[in-house]
């Protein structure tokens, strides 16, 4: 249900954030741009670019208890 204060526009551009668990212990942050042809809320985004990923401690990622650096590390490319 979407907030009563959102217009429903969207940029044709975005990220998407997907969380992946390689079972050792870890998880995989992914981080991919995406497109969409219309700019409205209820789109569906077609991938345009895989733009990074890291791999992190999946107990610190459940508690979103990263350090700093690592959070600020996310939008850095690999």
């Amino acid at each position: 249900m979407p907030f009563e204060n959102d217009d429903g526009k969207r940029p044709t551009l975005g990220v998407v954030v997907s969380l992946l668990d390689l079972s050792d212990g870890t998880s995989r942050v992914i981080l991919d741009d995406v497109r969409s042809a219309q700019p409205r809320r209820e789109t569906s985004w077609q991938f345009d670019l895989f733009y990074t990923h890291k791999r992190l401690d999946s107990r610190q990622l459940d508690a979103m208890s990263l350090p700093d650096t690592e959070y600020q590390g996310l939008g850095t490319r690999c």
